[in-house]
């Protein structure tokens, strides 16, 4: 492996653990803030939320990594950061053009949002944030341009930090001092915007290298006109945008539609909100549970990207099948996990077992949300990714026409099953895009498949009971159900460490992808029998 190789791969290991720590942050401090405000103030919160999650997708992953590719177009230093320049600017419209809709179109917003003006204020909070998104995104994309991803993967913790710290501060502030709702999730809004230009500061570095005098003129290339720059930056950037915001787009169809349908169907406004808080408790969850299995799964992603480039056909249907195999394990097992002991969880989380039947599905959207997010970075790095854009687009039409339908009988379950389902289409187009090659050889030898269900169903079966003998020993108190999770958990991980083992469903090399996979196997090795062989 080339030195360069070398680079790239440890600058995306670098991301990879700076994103890894940034979802956790985003999924845990929610936990927190509804215990703080309650669930109408999650409502609100969890209302705006996806318009702020929108710019931090294109301030983050979506333009940043179509910035970084374009730069290595580009040999020179000069054309590099002409380029750059005239890409602030146009992002710059952009955003200047976000936060005029989201700001002057607030009234608007609240007003689809289910009829709640209240929302307006929370709002115009959101909408400062879209100035940052040129500066985030130049800087990002160009940093990793030029390998050096550590600017990155600082400003990216670095604002998560400040953002949960402030959140979590208004939240105990305004609770304490008696503000209202709309108030306390105001100003937690107006927190993305501080956090931003902390960010921005972690930026400074490349941002100075972009706008350095240059050496010598630039010919006006066709490569580098302005048509051409925001042609190729809706196109690329935006479909990378729409891949990274997927689940947040989905939760955007939620705002606009859940708390509608059910006041449009006899509940209450303040019972709509109120529920509407409880299914917003699903978000989190799902957070954590596609925390392991896609940050194992694109840690291998720079691997085939190398393996691609450099035509390495065997070692790159090996490492393909590895990912997917470890994608479909860990998230499997996550989602059985986490649907048994889901009244536990509600309970010991977020104060009571309300809405626990709507959650366990909205869970189950773990599995098909980790292999998209994984088959779509495998696609982008195998420069296939034709069509996917109008597949998100089924995808959103498919939630906002099953919640018409599914909503206003089943209520937030409803909504739930809606978002499982609708990331089906999604996830079959592409598996069909995947090169046909890169399945040949997958082990379906010792029937791997009924191997995996047998997994999932003995996991499943161990953690109920234990679940159910935990709530009969210990009660359903918030103590007892923390005691009854923390045992079913413990049963469910040796479980599933036992009966991987038996089963020889994992290879050595997957166990050492797996965090302390090695040591657990070579002490499981010893007298390992398989019922399949």
């Amino acid at each position: 492996m080339s030195k360069k190789s070398r680079n790239i791969m440890a600058g995306a290991g670098i991301l990879a653990l700076a994103g890894l720590i940034a979802k956790i942050l985003s999924a845990v401090y929610r936990v927190p803030l509804q215990n703080l405000v309650g669930n109408t103030g999650f409502y609100v919160y969890q209302q705006v939320y996806p318009l702020y999650g929108i710019g931090m997708v294109l301030a983050l992953s979506g333009f940043p990594l179509f910035i970084a590719k374009l730069a290595t177009e580009f040999d020179d230093a000069d054309t590099q950061r002409f380029v750059m320049k005239r890409l602030f600017w146009l992002l710059l419209g952009l955003g200047a053009g976000g936060f005029s809709l989201i700001y002057g179109g607030a009234p608007w917003l609240s007003e689809e949002m289910g009829q709640d003006p209240q929302l307006t204020s929370v709002i115009r909070a959101v909408a400062w944030m879209f100035w940052l998104m040129p500066f985030l995104a130049v800087g990002r994309g160009y940093s990793q341009g030029q390998l050096d991803m550590g600017p990155t993967a600082v400003s990216q913790i670095v604002e998560q930090l400040i953002r949960v710290t402030v959140i979590i501060g208004v939240a105990w502030f305004g609770v304490t001092h008696a503000w209202s709702n709309y108030a306390i999730g105001a100003a937690a809004m107006f927190g993305a915007t501080i956090a931003g230009v902390v960010a921005v500061a972690c930026m400074l570095g490349p941002l100075c290298q972009v706008w350095q005098p240059l050496v010598r003129p630039i010919s006006k290339e066709p490569t580098i006109r302005w048509s051409y720059l925001l042609r190729r930056l809706v196109r690329e950037g935006g479909l990378l945008a729409l891949l990274a915001a997927l689940l947040v787009l989905l939760q955007l169809v939620d705002s606009f539609s859940v708390k509608s349908l059910l006041t449009a169907h006899g509940w209450s406004n303040n019972r709509a909100e109120y529920i509407k808080g409880v299914y917003d408790r699903g978000q989190p969850l799902l957070q954590l549970g596609m925390v392991l299995a896609t940050g194992l799964g694109t840690s291998l992603l720079p691997a085939l990207h190398e393996h691609f480039m450099q035509k390495q056909w065997v070692a790159l249907q090996h490492d393909f099948q590895i990912t997917i195999r470890l994608a479909l394990v860990l998230s499997g097992v996550s989602t059985i996990g986490l649907m048994v002991i889901m009244p536990q969880v509600n309970q010991v989380l977020f104060g009571s077992r309300e809405g626990s039947m709507a959650l366990m599905w909205f869970v189950l959207a773990i599995v098909p949300a980790t292999l998209i997010t994984i088959l779509s970075s495998v696609l982008q790095s195998l420069n296939r990714t034709t069509g996917l854009s109008w597949l998100i687009g089924i995808c959103l039409l498919a939630k906002w026409g099953l919640n018409q339908w599914l909503v206003p009988d089943l209520g937030i379950t409803g909504a739930a099953v809606s978002t499982t389902v609708a990331l089906l289409p999604l996830l079959g187009y592409a598996l069909l895009r995947i090169p046909r090659h890169l399945w040949q050889g997958w082990q379906v030898t010792n029937h791997w498949w009924i191997r995996y269900v047998w997994l999932l169903v003995s996991l499943g079966s161990l953690a109920v009971i234990s679940r159910t003998l935990g709530d009969y020993w210990f009660g359903t108190s918030r103590l007892g159900s923390a005691v009854t999770m923390v045992i079913t958990a413990l049963v469910g991980v040796v479980t599933f460490i036992m009966q991987t083992n038996w089963l020889g469903l994992l290879t050595i090399f997957e166990w050492r992808i797996i965090p302390k996979g090695e040591r657990l196997y070579n002490m499981l090795k010893r007298g390992k029998t398989n019922a399949f062989r």
